[in-house]
């Protein structure tokens, strides 16, 4: 019985081989999501059977970033791409460690191993994600309050350039706006990739909008799980003003200022009389 196990394992081994699998990559790990400016590192494990290593290549999308080839006297060899910095010093046959990155490295990652005699290659990818957030959060235009029911309520909501760009959300009362009242506009791409957000708002304002003589809008910009900002203004109507507090603040004001004119008065008499 042991002697048909292993002749069994001999026939398995020898299959893979011919079916080209003497070379498998078992593990690659790349992050799926971080921010500019992170050190990062990625790994590819693999497994040999028979055959000598020629080269591990790293590619991030068609590029080439870093590669290993164990017959070179220096077997390290990194290559240019923009937002990917490898650092030579501490990278290895099975793993490469870059020492800041940006928004320009994202896209899909590539293990890449080769092999001789048979010169056979094995690849394993993962997508991998840079996020550039914001230099601000996002910022809310077109007020021209008071406002009054009836009336025409057109706002815009603005994010600076970012990659990926900000997804753009309204909340009417902490309630979110309903898909008829939001207007999405292309964003601008800048000089490095990164691109603006814009959204509009356009509602009429009824009664119910008012029902606390004021309303609160709020845009929120979003990345992901990663970036959240809110920006929020106040309308107010102009059927709504708050009595109480004026006639109490202009009718102390006229108190002091009468007894201080009585006391300035009393003042003079006496001196004249003096």
């Amino acid at each position: 019985m042991r002697d048909v196990v292993f002749y069994l394992f001999l026939a398995i081994i020898w299959c893979l081989y011919e079916s080209g699998e003497c070379l498998r990559i078992t593990e690659l790990t790349v992050p799926r999501l971080v921010r500019s400016g992170s050190r990062v590192n990625f790994s590819c494990a693999f497994e040999l059977i028979d055959e000598e290593l020629y080269s591990l290549t790293w590619w991030k999308d068609n590029q080439t970033f870093f590669s290993y080839l164990p017959s070179k006297s220096d077997p390290k060899m990194i290559h240019n791409v923009p937002g990917i910095t490898v650092d030579k010093q501490i990278s290895t046959l099975h793993e490469v460690f870059l020492s800041q990155v940006d928004h320009r490295a994202s896209g899909t990652i590539r293990c890449e191993v080769l092999v001789f005699p048979k010169y056979e290659q094995a690849t394993k990818e993962a997508n991998f994600t840079v996020i550039a957030q914001p230099v601000r959060g996002p910022s809310i235009t077109g007020h021209q309050g008071p406002y009054q029911v009836g009336d025409l309520l057109l706002l815009n909501c603005s994010s600076p350039p970012s990659y990926p760009p900000t997804t753009l959300s309204w909340d009417i009362d902490g309630r979110k706006a309903s898909q008829e009242t939001v207007i999405l506009y292309p964003g601008e791409t800048d000089s490095l990739g990164r691109v603006s957000s814009w959204s509009g708002l356009q509602m009429w304002l009824n009664h119910h909008h008012f029902s606390r003589g004021i309303l609160v809008l709020r845009c929120t910009a979003s990345i992901l799980d990663n970036y959240s900002r809110s920006s929020e203004i106040a309308i107010t109507s102009a059927d709504y003003v708050d009595v109480v507090p004026r006639e109490r603040a202009s009718t102390g004001g006229a108190e002091t200022l009468s007894i201080a004119l009585f006391l300035l008065l009393l003042l003079l008499l006496a001196s004249l009389a003096t």
